[in-house]
């Protein structure tokens, strides 16, 4: 018998689509289509399988990670195309790694610029200078650019130079944030001959005047809005990750009685309950409120009381269901999007902790 891991034991699975990966890269290519597309593949892919997305996105120009560590194993796998790490360098021994395989850095701070100048690298390599237009968080301000730029320009440790930022309220369309940080961005561009990059998903669908050469999707490769107005399908975008399990009891609850940890939700009346294989022990959110849907047999079910860690309740009246139905927990037939805002929370992070939960099994 082949051993097992813990997580293989599960009942919940989740399941990667990576002809729908596919097809989401062609839509960027729609919305973007005189952009160089960096793919952005950090935190194993958003959950999806960060390996195994990098074979997928091969008509990528580029991918960016977020840790040293994500490029390395990525060059070990095999990946040629260029890697950018957006976290950048922390001490000499990761800049000398990164001359030695050929990967690129982002440079947001004055330790790495130093770093630069007085190293002795094996080869040069490329530097993606980050201006903090807005965002406040990694990044140089706006009037350091020029020295920096010219700095890095000089150094025999590097290669090109490019520039990017990074908006702070790109999935609001109509935000004054993001019309001062683009004007402030192009300010600093119109200043230098130089590749430049800025927007992400939902810059790439709302907000062109952004693309400049690179755009760095995200979240909409994976098949998710970064929206709240409009949904991932009418974005043209389709789900990657299907997450299911299955149901694994039926009963009554008499009106009055509470159902799960803490009591926090009473019957009105009796409803019929099903018991679902699936809680927070697989990656589903503990977050989730009473009233989330959850899918089964072409219906949507109210998530009941609390999660639990290794199963959920759910409202199965008026519902034809029998013990052993798959339950779609997010996927085709229920959008992460929708679970996610029952959450109080972003399809972002549903799809890291799920993934992450299921890294095995994959």
């Amino acid at each position: 018998m082949t051993e097992q891991s813990p997580k293989q034991w599960r009942r919940a699975k989740v399941k990667i689509n990576l002809d729908a990966l596919s097809s989401n890269l062609g839509k960027v290519r729609e919305y973007a289509a005189n952009s160089q597309i960096m793919a952005v593949i950090k935190a194993d892919a958003y959950g999806h399988g960060m390996l195994s997305a990098a074979k997928v996105l091969i008509d990528a120009d580029m991918f960016a990670v977020a840790m040293p560590e994500e490029a390395y194993a990525l060059r070990s796998d095999g990946c040629t195309k260029p890697i950018i790490v957006l976290h950048g360098f922390s001490n000499v021994t990761e800049l000398q790694a990164f001359s030695e395989l050929g990967i690129s850095s982002v440079v947001h701070q004055q330790f790495q610029l130093d770093c630069l100048l007085e190293a002795k690298l094996a080869s040069a390599i490329d530097c993606w200078l980050k201006i903090d237009t807005g965002m406040h968080r990694l990044g140089i301000q706006v009037d350091e650019v020029d020295a920096y730029y010219a700095q890095l320009s000089m150094c025999f440790n590097v290669a090109d130079v490019f520039l990017m930022t990074h908006f702070s309220h790109s999935d609001v369309t109509v935000n004054i944030n993001n019309y001062n940080q683009l004007s402030s961005f192009i300010n600093v561009i119109n200043n230098v001959d130089v590749s430049c990059s800025m927007a992400n998903s939902a810059a790439i669908m709302r907000l062109p005047k952004s693309h400049f050469d690179v755009v760095r999707p995200g979240i909409m490769l994976y098949g998710a809005s970064p929206f709240k107005d409009v949904t991932a399908a009418e974005l043209g975008l389709q789900p990657v990750m299907q997450f299911e399990s299955m149901l694994i009891d039926i009963k009554v609850v008499k009106a009055g009685e509470s159902i799960g940890y803490s009591s926090t939700f009473t019957c009105d009346k009796d409803i019929t309950v099903g018991v679902v294989a699936a809680g927070y022990g697989d990656g589903y959110s503990r977050h989730a409120k009473s009233g989330t849907p959850v899918w089964l047999n072409d219906k949507c079910c109210d998530l009941i009381g609390r999660v639990s860690m290794d199963s959920l309740c759910i409202d199965l009246t008026g519902v034809d269901a029998k013990i052993g139905d798959r339950v779609v927990l997010w996927g085709d037939e229920l959008s992460v999007d929708e679970v996610a805002r029952s959450c109080d929370s972003i399809a972002y992070e549903l799809l890291c902790s799920a993934g992450a939960a299921h890294s095995a099994n994959r």
